[in-house]
């Protein structure tokens, strides 16, 4: 049966090359030459074949030596890396959440700030993935909660806000602008800017086909931003959920449309009790002030 490979043994292989003896690299490691003597010789027995060339009273690396030092550099990185981490997490607990690329960036980021006021001894990651992305996280225990939207969630572990209507955004000065509301008619032969990523965007194609709407693509993106810009810029129109449009463009019902979305803050299974009470408290508060934060209406949450 084999060895087993020492985290020691790595650490005299790096001494002793960077040492060129293994003198020297017993006195930096505070061992005695003859313990780290016998340590790289039973690593050498266990992988057969030897780290050093010894020859002419210096310890310099054979050619399988350099490798296996490269290797052993790497692993010792990775070593100091999980300490300083474990050490660090006895002292700050981090709590993992995911978001979903459309939710709107100034709520996150408000969420995110009162989070640390509130709690500062826990330190808030986010981590970026599709709907059914996030689901499959939470699910492995990859996050403890998700900033998300969803029709598949258990009342026990779902944190909605809703009122979050799709609707026609255009430019200020586009003539949709100057109504109270189209109707998808209204939308046929218009400049149109594809949000590929839209969770209720093949819902949309599915009603726009349904009614006989062509819409002329003039650009297909998965980026919020990029699509905003264009809209801006007069390029087309879009169709996007009231919460992501902001005052520097038009937000205009579509009346026969009737598609609207859930923001939500959706609880991982193993999340602490109270911990769960403290986001939901904090999710409330961060879309009560998401007026001034994002420059829209806030979204309204249950009671």
């Amino acid at each position: 049966m084999e060895g087993l490979m020492k985290i020691q043994q790595l650490r005299y292989v790096v001494a002793v090359a960077d040492a060129g003896s293994v003198t020297e690299a017993a006195r930096r490691l505070n061992v005695s030459q003859p313990a780290l003597s016998a340590g790289l010789s039973a690593l050498e027995a266990d992988l057969g074949g030897a780290i050093f060339d010894r020859r002419r009273g210096a310890m310099r690396l054979t050619q399988l030596g350099v490798r296996f030092h490269r290797r052993a550099v790497s692993i010792l990185r990775e070593c100091d890396v999980a300490r300083m981490e474990f050490r660090r997490g006895l002292e700050r607990s981090t709590i993992a959440v995911g978001v979903l690329p459309t939710i709107a960036m100034p709520l996150v980021l408000d969420f995110t700030r009162r989070f640390s006021i509130a709690e500062p001894r826990m330190e808030m990651t986010l981590r970026e993935g599709a709907e059914r992305t996030l689901m499959d996280w939470l699910a492995h225990g990859r996050i403890d909660a998700a900033l998300t939207i969803s029709d598949q969630v258990g009342a026990d572990a779902w944190i909605p806000l809703e009122g979050d209507p799709l609707a026609l955004v255009c430019s200020c000065d586009h003539p949709f602008a100057r109504r109270g509301s189209v109707r998808l008619a209204d939308l046929d032969g218009v400049n149109f800017i594809l949000r590929a990523h839209c969770e209720r965007g093949r819902e949309a194609h599915e009603i726009l086909e349904i009614r006989g709407v062509r819409l002329r693509l003039v650009l297909r993106t998965d980026q919020d931003q990029r699509a905003l810009a264009a809209v801006r810029a007069g390029l087309g129109v879009t169709i996007a959920p009231r919460s992501l449009v902001g005052r520097d463009t038009a937000f205009v019902p579509i009346e026969d449309l009737g598609l609207a979305r859930t923001v939500g803050l959706h609880l991982g299974p193993s999340i602490d009790p109270e911990l769960a009470a403290m986001l939901t408290g904090i999710l409330k508060a961060a879309n009560g002030d998401f007026a001034d934060a994002g420059e829209v209406a806030p979204l309204r949450h249950h009671n």
